[in-house]
């Protein structure tokens, strides 16, 4: 006959769902390459302690948390999952560790999830196991939240004629005149953009075809646009293909590194495409000091790297203005992003749809 679970049975059913649900999520995003809508989250899912041999870590952390939920009919079947749960509890401690000691950034997801396991560690040796019926809960809940995370990118990012974005309203040409009625200001603002885009852009990913070349718009900032143009530079055929128009865009408290990897670039001799490859190839050591902020860390990177890159920081800084400007004319946010040559945006960016023979 079946009895009224106990208190402690009822706080591990809501630990364990609260950890599966976090890493749900969580793998949601990673898989889904969408920003995650948390200040700070993105620098430490997306960093290099983010996955082992290419799997997300809340992928690998779900089969542990699932086993919290069986039976335990035999004595091994209890030290299976107490060691389950130690191990949930040891990585969260660790990767704590990492993301406020080397990443020194905070993911409140992340924590959330550390926590749900140091706590379920303390409930489940007083037999506090989850009910059985919470995986079931979780894979209805799966298909909503995949949803409901690709929407909230989606919204992040499209923002052509929305409320609250940086669209314009332009008026009609004088060609056209008669009335002073406005028009939609996407396509006409795209020729404006178009105008100048071609002469502040960079081709690193290839030549440019003036009408066929799209508009990459990334950050240095952005883990997305850093493993994009990573993955570009793995290409078998890097460098004899047609890319698209890079504009790159920064923060205001980002705008100095974003200057200093430009520099950097720019310091290497040879073509758009050979200073891109050299400094890119130093991914691994850029990529942390450039998601946590330490700009002294990168600084020091690149000066060892680069030592000639200081000699270009005004240019750098007068390219990145100069592009910062050209974007002034096109609504979007977010990174990485495409702007098509019909003005329609493209946030799920691979490297097949930026090189074209």
């Amino acid at each position: 006959m079946a009895t009224f679970p106990s208190r402690t049975s009822l706080l591990a059913t809501v630990l364990v769902g609260l950890g599966l649900l976090t890493c749900i999520y969580l793998s949601v995003l990673k898989l889904l390459n969408a920003p995650c809508p948390l200040i700070g989250c993105d620098e430490i899912i997306n960093s290099r302690y983010g996955s082992i041999l290419g799997v997300p870590l809340p992928i690998l952390a779900v089969p542990f948390w699932v086993v919290l939920t069986l039976p335990t009919t035999k004595a091994w079947q209890s030290w299976v999952q107490l060691g389950s749960v130690l191990l949930l509890a040891l990585g969260g401690l660790i990767l704590m560790g990492i993301q406020f000691i080397v990443l020194r950034g905070f993911c409140p997801f992340c924590t959330l999830h550390a926590a749900a396991a140091l706590a379920a560690a303390f409930v489940l040796p007083m037999r506090g196991r989850a009910h059985p019926w919470l995986p079931s809960l979780m894979l209805v809940l799966a298909l909503p939240l995949t949803l409901a995370a690709k929407g909230l990118a989606l919204a992040q990012v499209r923002s052509w004629d929305t409320q609250g974005s940086s669209s314009v309203t332009i008026l009609k040409a004088p060609g056209n005149a008669g009335t002073n009625k406005p028009v939609n200001a996407s396509s006409l603002s795209m020729r404006s953009f178009e105008s100048c885009v071609d002469q502040v852009a960079f081709s690193w990913l290839g030549p440019i075809d003036p009408e066929r070349s799209s508009v990459l718009v990334i950050s240095f900032q952005c883990p997305h646009c850093l493993d994009l143009l990573g993955q570009c530079l793995k290409r078998p055929r890097f460098g004899t293909l047609k890319g698209p128009k890079v504009l790159v865009v920064s923060s205001p408290d980002g705008s100095a590194d974003s200057i200093a990897v430009l520099a950097a670039i720019l310091s290497v001799p040879g073509t758009p495409q050979q200073q891109f490859a050299t400094v890119f190839t130093q991914l691994d050591l850029l990529f942390d000091p450039l998601l946590s902020r330490d700009s002294k860390e990168l600084r020091s990177r690149l000066g060892a790297l680069f030592p000639h890159y200081t000699e270009h920081l005004a240019a750098a800084r007068k390219l990145l203005n100069a592009q910062s400007e050209a974007l002034k004319s096109i609504p979007g946010h977010g990174t990485p992003f495409l702007l098509q040559s019909n003005g329609s945006v493209d946030y799920d960016v691979t490297p097949e749809e930026i090189l074209f023979p």
